[in-house]
């Protein structure tokens, strides 16, 4: 019979570990560049709901339509939001031509 190592038993306490070099602090001059001050006149991302305001429809219309994929929208972690490339692109979708007699 080979001896199979054991995973330890609850309440035993395990050798800490480094964190990872990633959560280091870098020195200023290393520090990644940030976005331009915004002039405040508009947000780089809408929530459903100032966007459904933007295009006149309900929330959960948008919030549905995002779901299944049918409209663009991006996902930040979990959190629906959309631009204004996004929103342009939901209302020229919806146009419709005129009638053919």
């Amino acid at each position: 019979m080979s001896a199979v190592p054991r995973r330890p038993r609850h309440g035993i306490a395990r050798p800490r570990t480094t964190r990872p070099a990633s959560r280091i602090e870098k020195p200023a001059t290393e520090q990644q560049p940030t976005l331009p001050p915004s002039d405040g006149t508009e947000p780089l991302l809408y929530t459903a709901e100032q966007a459904a305001e933007l295009l006149q429809v309900r929330p959960s219309w948008l919030r549905r339509k995002a779901a299944a994929r049918a409209v663009p929208c991006r996902y930040v972690g979990k959190h629906l939001r959309f631009s204004r490339a996004d929103i342009a692109a939901i209302a020229d979708a919806s146009a419709q031509g005129p009638r053919q007699p």
